[in-house]
């Protein structure tokens, strides 16, 4: 289950670190796809991040890019794509990994819900793409999206680069939420204070060029884009307690034998 920094009015303790694996566990299997969310939880994560775009036809599908020539060697977007066209294309990372996964398939979002379903300890940060958002609308992007989540939604939070998206979520009664900052110093606008998202996420290059006690903000703060073992140490002395990375087995192969996990 989620805990929120909610929890705590004033201060909260430093914990030991919770790894969430960055679509999945992508250093060794292609992001966003079933093998990898599903070796990243055989591993031991207990948090998962995804993104999710819609299809021609409104269907949440897993899947990060804009456009589709990194990761499926097609042309086009997302969007010009049917859900019934999009089952039938791989999700591979050519580029990294040749025909290897050639066998995976762009997956809906219905299938990370059926994960979750069997293993109801394991909860899920849903980034919703600004692209989407952009050419399908707000208000069209949150039901479609919510209405898959619902059987697992007190285990997911929703979340993006976009704060009126975020708004939207957070006035339609979305629980737990995310927002995703371009840099760290975002985060002490009025417009993203007032919002009071449960969780902040940020590239650790982008980080606060101002120092923070993270012990005692609210939200909580999830750094992305870390393998190294004592940067997450690091970050977590100072009271950060989620970290994000594509090497989840490496990363948590460095911190368990210092107890920081």
């Amino acid at each position: 289950m989620v805990t929120g920094s909610k929890q705590d009015s004033t201060h909260r303790k430093m914990e030991q670190i919770k790894l969430v694996a960055h679509r999945g566990y992508q250093k060794l299997f292609p992001e966003n796809t079933l093998i990898s969310m599903t070796e990243a939880i055989r591993a031991g994560a207990f948090f998962i991040e995804t993104d999710v775009q819609l299809s021609a036809d409104q269907t949440p599908v897993l899947y990060h890019d804009r456009t589709m020539e990194r990761l499926s060697d097609v042309s086009g977007a997302i969007h010009n794509y049917t859900s019934e066209q999009l089952s039938s294309i791989p999700l591979f990372e050519p580029r990294r990994f040749s025909d290897t996964y050639i066998d995976q398939k762009i997956l809906p979002l219905e299938g990370l819900v059926n994960l979750l379903k069997a293993y109801p300890d394991v909860s899920a940060f849903v980034e919703v793409k600004r692209c989407t958002i952009d050419f399908h609308g707000i208000d069209l992007v949150y039901h479609r999206v919510s209405e898959v989540l619902q059987p697992i939604r007190n285990r997911c939070i929703l979340m993006s680069f976009s704060l009126p998206f975020m708004q939207y979520a957070r006035s339609a009664g979305w629980r737990l939420t995310g927002l995703v900052l371009a840099h760290g110093n975002d985060a002490f606008q009025p417009d993203i204070k007032a919002l009071a998202p449960e969780f902040i996420f940020c590239d650790y290059d982008s980080k606060p060029s101002v120092s923070i006690d993270y012990k005692s903000e609210i939200p909580e703060w999830v750094f992305y884009e870390i393998d190294q073992a004592e940067v997450a140490l690091r970050l977590n002395r100072q009271g950060v307690n989620y970290i994000e990375t594509f090497d989840y087995v490496g990363l948590k192969s460095s911190l368990e034998p210092q107890g920081a996990i």
